[in-house]
């Protein structure tokens, strides 16, 4: 007489070991796995699946030179509105020269804010325009060496595009930097206002300006991101990797 064999399937494994299991797989993994399986593994799936905190910071520091910002965006009322948006895949440059690396991951867009009806669906949308920042001229994070030296500490720091942004802006910029940096007017701005010749020396000296905008827009854009990320969890049937 023999015995007949159960057969356990992957659904009879208990949520426990289930999520155990999502551990050893990316965010995108999980989603393409198993989000349209069920209703319970799409829920355990929305529920306990997190965006890389390292792969935001990686994706915002890609798209601060990706364009060359210093020239692009503006002061006025404070900075360029944006939005983020979690997507499948690294966002495009240009379609011409997307300079994407990785097409397939989790990665987050970054939508200007009248571009936003780009998100079809309308609960997204919603959810995304919300949370919007504002990035400026200083946003651009490519930092570069000013001098020969061998030795890395000796060498002065700066940002590609200061003496660009001090050349372009004039008036915005002024009254910019007399709302948020008022120390470095005269600096800046005053000492060479006869001339208004800016050389790459304005690079180096706009130095810790490029540090604090770059930390006041990342805090902007990690809280924002949060914010995006936790509230489409209340969206059941949105997968993030096809917003």
């Amino acid at each position: 007489m023999t015995t007949a064999k159960s057969i356990t399937t992957f659904e009879d494994l208990s949520s426990e070991v289930i999520i155990y299991i999502l551990d050893f797989l990316s965010p995108a993994d999980r989603y393409n796995a198993f989000f349209d399986c069920n209703s319970r593994l799409r829920s355990l799936v929305k529920r306990w699946t997190q965006y890389s905190r390292k792969g935001l910071e990686a994706d915002i520091l890609r798209f601060s030179t990706l364009h060359s910002w210093y020239k692009h965006l503006d002061f006025k009322n404070g900075g360029t509105l944006y939005f983020i948006c979690p997507r499948k895949g690294q966002q495009l440059r240009y379609s011409f020269d997307p300079r994407v690396s990785d097409s397939v991951g989790l990665h987050w867009r970054f939508i200007y804010h009248e571009d936003v009806e780009i998100i079809a669906d309308q609960r997204v949308r919603t959810i995304v325009a919300r949370h919007p920042f504002r990035l400026n001229p200083f946003f651009y994070h490519g930092e570069h060496p000013q001098s020969s030296s061998t030795n890395k500490s000796s060498r002065p720091r700066a940002f590609y595009g200061g003496h660009i942004i001090f050349s372009r802006y004039g008036d915005s910029l002024r009254l910019w930097l007399q709302m948020n940096y008022p120390d470095y007017v005269e600096t800046l701005l005053n000492r060479k206002s006869s001339e208004r010749i800016y050389g790459s020396d304005y690079d180096e000296d706009a130095v810790p300006i490029f540090d604090g905008e770059w930390l006041k827009a990342m805090t902007a854009i990690r809280e924002a991101a949060d914010r995006v990320w936790n509230e489409l969890k209340d969206l059941d049937d949105i997968n993030p990797l096809n917003t």
